[in-house]
């Protein structure tokens, strides 16, 4: 059918399907859906395919010889309900999440199908009591008629099978955690630019779909000053990240940009493990790509670039040594904080704690990588791009005195 919307420049086609056995399928389909199909799968709309030859021969690779459209046969179903266990502590009160969308109705089934026999019954024999067991996908077609899948997942082991026509299946983990998103973002936006699509598809990214836009205002420099919070430290790294697939938006410093979240399928690389969830940023100035960097979301968002490259591999330079470009050393907090001994610092900063003085504390702080994440993401919703500040866990200290400092042997 989509072949039919190139070739001939259709922009709607009905269509019946005779399965020789009596059954006739009577299905449409229309320009805007062959757009977000092509789109989803190569990057491309379906206008953008047929003026290009390379792209067509790609196009019918994947529609035509393979016919992947037809195996997922996905045009009658409606509606995916995704209800979970309320015996699962983890989905307390959590209601049904029904979608609609055609797009992600695609990837869920999609994914399905992927699924393959259990190889090794006692890997899956290693899901705990705690895991998320006994939930259920309810497909419903254009007749109304339902179809049930159960699904069962450990976090832990990152394993995890389906349940279907009593024969259990697995898929791969990603299907797991693209159920565990549809919960964390509760919405979904899967008219995406075509243009973004192609660029993470270009470094083998999938993206599902957009979690929030914003309008973001850029500082006007990257020199971090003592004890303020770390927004510049942020723009400066994943700036660094945009550079290596040749983005470099330290030029529109200063101006207002958009900021696009986006969900992928992909899990981050082998080397950031345990860490799995990766978030895909794109910058825009005046509708143009001006940035792009893989995030990592709530309490660690510092990840890797879209090639998969981590900082200390692009800048050949480690944390400590990186950072020090973006440190203004000419501020006046800094230099006090420098000319103190080891243990004038630990003496100011709880002194700046029982005062409730948090840009004092903070300047006490190392700019460690690790600290720079916590002030960033900790707890952070995963539709911000980082925490606007970070001083609420200061306001818990209600006094502190520092009674002795000894030193470790």
């Amino acid at each position: 059918m989509i072949l039919f919307s190139l070739i001939d420049n259709l922009d709607y086609i009905k269509y019946a399907i005779d399965d020789g056995k009596g059954n006739i399928i009577v299905s449409s389909i229309n320009r805007e859906q062959a757009d977000s199909i092509t789109v989803s799968v190569m990057g491309h709309k379906t206008s953008h395919i047929a003026k290009n030859k390379k792209r067509f021969k790609e196009f019918y690779n994947v529609f035509v010889q393979e016919d992947n459209l037809e195996s997922q046969n996905t045009n009658n179903i409606k509606n995916i309900e995704i209800i979970f266990n309320e015996d699962n502590n983890y989905f307390d009160n959590k209601g049904p999440i029904s979608i609609t969308d055609k797009k992600m109705i695609n990837d869920i089934v999609g994914m399905l199908d992927e699924s393959q026999p259990i190889q090794d019954d006692e890997k899956m024999n290693n899901i705990r009591d705690m895991a998320y067991k006994d939930n259920k996908l309810i497909l419903t077609d254009i007749d109304n008629e339902k179809s049930e899948i159960k699904f069962t997942f450990d976090t832990l082991y990152e394993i995890g099978f389906i349940e279907m026509d009593r024969e259990k299946l697995e898929p791969k983990y990603d299907f797991f955690r693209y159920i565990l998103d549809l919960i964390e973002y509760g919405k979904y936006e899967t008219n995406i630019d075509s243009e973004v699509v192609e660029l993470f598809k270009k470094y083998n990214w999938t993206i599902d779909y957009r979690v929030n836009s914003i309008k973001e205002k850029l500082p006007s420099d990257l020199k971090h000053e003592a004890g303020e919070h770390p927004i510049k430290i942020y723009w400066a790294y994943n700036n660094e990240l945009s550079k290596s697939i040749g983005f470099d938006f330290s030029k529109y410093l200063g101006d207002t940009v958009v900021a696009e979240i986006y969900t992928l399928r992909e899990p981050l690389p082998e080397y950031m493990k345990p860490m799995l969830n990766a978030r895909g940023i794109v910058l825009k100035k005046d509708g143009k790509i001006i940035g792009a960097y893989i995030d990592a979301g709530r309490h660690e968002s510092f990840a890797c670039s879209l090639n998969r490259k981590s900082l200390e591999d692009i800048v050949n330079e480690d944390w400590d040594e990186w950072i020090k470009d973006y440190i203004d050393y000419d501020n006046k907090l800094e230099k006090e904080i420098a000319q103190l001994s080891p243990e004038g610092v630990i003496k100011t900063y709880f002194e700046a704690l029982n005062s409730h003085n948090v840009k004092r504390a903070k300047a006490c702080l190392a700019r460690t990588k690790s600290n720079i994440n916590l002030d960033l993401s900790a707890n952070m919703s995963n539709i911000e791009l980082y925490n606007k500040k970070a001083e609420d866990y200061y306001n818990n200290i209600k006094s502190v005195n520092l009674l002795e400092i000894k030193k470790l042997d």
